[in-house]
């Protein structure tokens, strides 16, 4: 029986190709198993990782006051003798800034000290006349009660002429005089007013959960803008709160102190005041290092080399990054990807972060 010679000449080239294919096979390195996939370098690339305080910010509106304000009113009514102020003129404690009609009270006085200088002249003669007993007891008690009348009556006199001036309470800036000289004024009638705006106060009110974190600062910082200077902030304090909650809106309110040194702020403007609130430090890293599973989110970090699962709580998010709780530590490097491959235990190799 005879053989196709076609396929005699097939089976040499197949049985050839084989042995190639076997040689080939025979000269490649064999595959390194003495390493467990645990020891293969996984490539990844990280950042390290960072803290930051979960503040938050509380704004709101309110109206400046004066750190001292008063409208000034006559004690007794009185023709105006003289107006002794000009409109934004800065006085001191105690200035005068009006003079009223006091022509009889300043002869009430003289008469006055007349009388008491005759009365302790009086009482001088029967203390010397009951040492000698020419008068009884009685008479010196009746002059000495006479002087001290007479003492009295100096010291009404003199009331009574100081209060036809009418003085500043305290330093601070005038307003526009509402009288003029000739002017008959009233107990009622207004003088001006009068403000020390050396700070500027800015009553507001801050919700109930935030009366625990007032209470923890103290005279914490905020910022104040007013339409007045729109390009302007001005630094203030929380000086004082109220000694209760406002039951009907669950409220507290604060009082804010603006210094106003350069004398640009005046009572009455509206001011949008901002407290930045600062809170407890959490680690921070970006949206795409947190990672989800079934005991809920945690990330990937690097320690000793190799990928370690720390389970993390979500505290806030901030523009593209998270602030997280966990057991985590300043500057430890944090998978922000590669984190596909990764299992606990698994060496890595750390990448440089590419440049945004």
């Amino acid at each position: 029986m005879r053989i196709d010679r076609r396929i005699v000449i097939g089976i040499i080239v197949i049985v050839a190709i084989v042995l190639v294919l076997r040689g080939c096979h025979s000269s490649s390195p064999l595959p390194d198993v003495s390493k467990t996939p645990s020891e293969v370098a996984v490539k990844v690339i990280t950042q390290p990782l960072s803290f930051s305080e979960n503040a938050q910010r509380y704004e709101t509106v309110g109206t400046g006051r004066a750190q001292h304000s008063v409208d000034i009113y006559p004690a007794v009514a009185e023709e105006v003798s003289d107006v002794l102020f000009t409109s934004q003129q800065r006085v001191e404690a105690n200035a005068l800034l009006v003079q009223l009609d006091d022509r009889e009270e300043t002869l009430a006085v003289e008469l006055a000290q007349v009388r008491l200088q005759q009365a302790e002249a009086m009482l001088q003669r029967f203390e010397q006349a009951v040492k000698k007993g020419a008068v009884p007891q009685s008479e010196v008690d009746t002059a000495r009660a006479d002087f001290e009348a007479a003492k009295v009556a100096l010291d009404q006199a003199k009331l009574a002429l100081a209060e036809r001036q009418i003085r500043a309470p305290f330093a601070g800036v005038v307003g526009i005089a509402q009288v003029d000289p000739g002017d008959r004024v009233a107990t009622d009638t207004l003088i001006t007013g009068l403000d020390n705006r050396e700070h500027i106060y800015v009553d507001f009110d801050i919700p109930e959960a935030l009366a625990g974190t007032l209470q923890q600062r103290e005279q914490p910082t905020v910022q104040a803008t007013t339409p007045s200077f729109p390009n302007r902030i001005f630094e203030g304090r929380i000086i004082a709160s109220e000694n209760r909650i406002a039951p009907e809106r669950r409220t507290l309110q604060v009082r804010a102190s603006i210094a106003n040194a350069d004398d640009m702020l005046r009572p009455g403007m509206s001011f949008t005041i901002r407290w930045d609130i600062s809170g407890d430090s959490y680690a921070t890293v970006p949206e795409i290092a947190l990672q989800w599973g079934r005991d809920g989110a945690y990330l990937w970090v690097i320690r000793e080399g190799k990928a370690e699962k720390v389970i993390v709580q979500v505290v806030a998010r901030i523009a593209g990054r998270v602030l997280l709780d966990g057991a985590l530590k300043e500057n430890e490097p944090v998978v922000v990807e590669g984190v596909q491959r990764l299992r606990p235990g698994v060496a890595v190799e750390q990448l440089e972060q590419p440049a945004s």
